[in-house]
């Protein structure tokens, strides 16, 4: 997934004040009105992280018993819903542990997770052992601190350059410096690494890593996910959702694409409504979700995704969220689990859900 959905929320602000002008939003996004700077609404998903049918079923003690389930929990080879509060981290099917510090953001790593504190360290917890194993960049409020895919996770270290780290034999390589401002990652596609700043788009492989390719000097032409070979990019002045040139996808959203693990669907916001698009046919399902606004923001089967909703979106400081598991063929949602206030849980996107 990419960090900006962030963007996505901002678009519910409260019309009725003077916006704030936010030049970043803007140089995103020009087709639409100005959104004013609301650091606090966020929805990660995504970002950054290219989260896909992640496990943690470890970690949490959750692995299936002989018939392949576990009371409580969802189908064979669909994975739980999991969210952080303060250093605990919760699964829908009631399991926690907790963490060796408060999490400011954080992803999976196949059974692993990864995740930042407040101060901006990043951590390592397997086995119920913690540790630290670098550290990131302040970063922009609307920006992913974490991305994740398979074996690796990646990010910004304080010196600029883009760090990534192989869980599966510690390994740790460090990037060339990117030319513009807001350096972050966007995308892991295996080895491939997607890179973006105020200066273009890039990929870079830790195979060859005092070099990128730059893919575009257009930043607002992100790669927001990949999978398999696969890009998904947003496409500056197009309309249509999504359209297909060779394994590259060009949407419309200026904010946020989660691609299926094996890049059949992506999860995407179109004007506010959570929608699944097969990506060889075009056909959309709508998210049945019952709520205000909802996006699918985390993989937990071939086609099942996690999906965050809320309600009350006019008023952010007493919004009620809700964690949901849909059906992306037929768009049925189950559900919700009912969450904290805004700011008081974090999502494995990646990115730092702030209190209003």
């Amino acid at each position: 997934m990419t960090g900006l959905l962030n963007d996505v929320m901002r678009d519910r602000a409260d019309h009725l004040e003077p916006p704030e002008v936010d030049v970043a939003a803007i140089a995103r996004d020009g087709e639409r009105a100005v959104r004013r700077r609301r650091a606090t609404v966020v929805a990660g998903l995504a970002a950054a992280s290219v989260v896909a049918a992640v496990s943690g079923a470890a970690l949490l003690g959750t692995r299936g018993s002989d018939d392949g389930e576990v009371a409580g929990s969802p189908p064979a080879g669909v994975q739980p819903l999991t969210w952080t509060a303060g250093r605990t981290l919760h699964t829908a099917g009631g399991e926690s542990v907790d963490l060796a510090a408060e999490v400011r953001a954080w992803v999976w790593v196949v059974d692993d997770v990864v995740y930042t504190d407040p101060g901006h360290r990043v951590h390592l917890w397997r086995d119920g052992r913690d540790q630290v194993v670098g550290e990131t960049a302040s970063p922009d409020t609307d920006l992913a601190e974490l991305v994740s895919d398979g074996t690796f996770v990646a990010w910004v270290g304080t010196d600029r350059r883009v760090v990534r780290l192989d869980v599966a034999d510690g390994t740790t390589v460090r990037g060339p410096a990117l030319p513009g401002e807001r350096p972050r990652v966007t995308a892991i596609d295996g080895a491939e690494v997607y890179l973006a700043d105020s200066a273009g788009v890039y990929a870079w492989q830790p195979s060859t890593p005092s070099r990128y390719r730059t893919l575009d000097t257009d930043p607002r032409a992100v790669v927001l996910d990949a999978e398999s070979g696969t890009l998904v990019r947003t496409a500056p002045g197009r309309t249509v959702l999504l359209e297909r040139e060779g394994t590259t996808l060009h949407v419309s959203s200026r904010e946020f694409a989660d691609l299926s693990p094996d890049a059949r669907l992506v999860s995407l916001d179109d004007a506010d409504i959570g929608k699944v698009v097969d990506t060889t046919t075009g056909r959309e399902v709508t998210l049945d979700h019952g709520h205000e606004w909802a996006v699918g923001y985390q993989w937990l089967g071939p086609t099942t995704v996690a999906t965050l909703a809320f309600d009350g979106m006019d008023d952010e400081t007493s919004m009620d969220g809700w964690l949901l598991t849909c059906d992306a063929l037929t768009g049925a949602c189950s559900p919700g689990e009912q969450l904290p206030p805004l700011g008081d849980f974090q999502l494995p996107a990646g990115l730092h859900l702030a209190a209003p």
